[in-house]
């Protein structure tokens, strides 16, 4: 080796080495900045929960009642394009231009062909049995229904959690029924795979102040139309399952995403029945 080579040689830098203590102490350093994060993120999330009740605050006036629940308009107007292929599958705002309709789901204050409104008294000589199956139109909902059971947990109670369902208190009223009736059912669950099924149901509260939004309930029986009156937002700890005494249903999901200690409602009322 010449003298040139040897100078070269003799300078070399060694190879770096990583030690298993310096390694572990750069992963425990970012994963504490991650915990960090998102304890952050959490802190100022719950902060803000609740900040969106306004949005979720709506109430059918008393005034627009009649005609929102079918008692005016029992069935499609009589009019020039009503009668027409497919002004009874249509959304009653677009009756005047078909050829232009747009593709809001069906709604306004007529009741949908087949259905025979309901009135109060009428209920008596409906035979109740609970629903196997929820439909909301308005936001693609089609979802089985099944009744939660309840879990003895030292002193106190607990239900079950629907998993891919609509979960039904079977202590509430069944569809037909003078009574309210109460649904649950996930906004989201992606770590215990229980569904979201009602991933969709906050938008029911934007969408019911333009077109009326219609839940149907199905048993092995008949079909029973309700509409949404109302929509709120609540904390969790003011939730309570309660009897309105009137023919209804209340649905109830968690919000917001991921903090989930807000729970939304949405009230709708009897209006119509399909008899099988």
């Amino acid at each position: 080796m010449s003298t040139h080579e040897s100078r070269h040689a003799g300078t070399r830098k060694a190879p770096r080495k990583f030690s298993l203590p310096r390694i572990t102490g750069t992963v425990l350093a970012v994963l504490g900045l991650a915990l960090i994060s998102v304890a952050v993120w959490q802190f100022i999330e719950r902060a803000r929960s609740g900040s969106d009740v306004a949005r979720f605050d709506f109430q059918v006036a008393p005034e627009e009642r009649p005609a929102l629940l079918g008692h005016v308009a029992a069935a499609a107007p009589a009019g020039r394009f009503a009668s027409l292929y497919p002004g009874d599958r249509m959304n009653p705002k677009y009756w005047d231009d078909p050829l232009w309709a747009g593709s809001s789901p069906f709604g306004g204050p007529v009741i949908p062909l087949g259905f025979e409104p309901l009135a109060a008294n009428d209920l008596a000589l409906v035979q109740s049995e609970s629903a196997n199956r929820m439909r909301i139109p308005a936001i693609g909902l089609d979802s089985p229904v099944s009744a939660l059971r309840i879990f003895k947990l030292d002193d106190a109670r607990e239900y079950e959690t629907p998993k891919n369902v609509v979960g039904f208190i079977p202590e509430t009223a069944p569809p037909g029924n003078a009574s309210s009736g109460w649904y649950f059912g996930h906004l989201q669950s992606v770590l215990l795979g229980e569904g979201s099924v009602f991933h969709n149901l906050p938008k029911v509260a934007d969408l019911v102040r333009e077109d009326p939004v219609d839940i149907i309930l199905d048993t092995t029986k008949a079909e029973y139309l309700y509409r949404v009156t109302s929509t709120r937002q609540v904390r969790q700890s003011d939730l309570a399952v309660s009897d309105a005494k009137t023919a209804s249903i209340i649905l109830v999901t968690c919000w917001p995403p991921r903090i989930y200690d807000q729970r939304i409602l949405v009230t709708a009322e009897l209006i119509a029945i399909r008899r099988f």
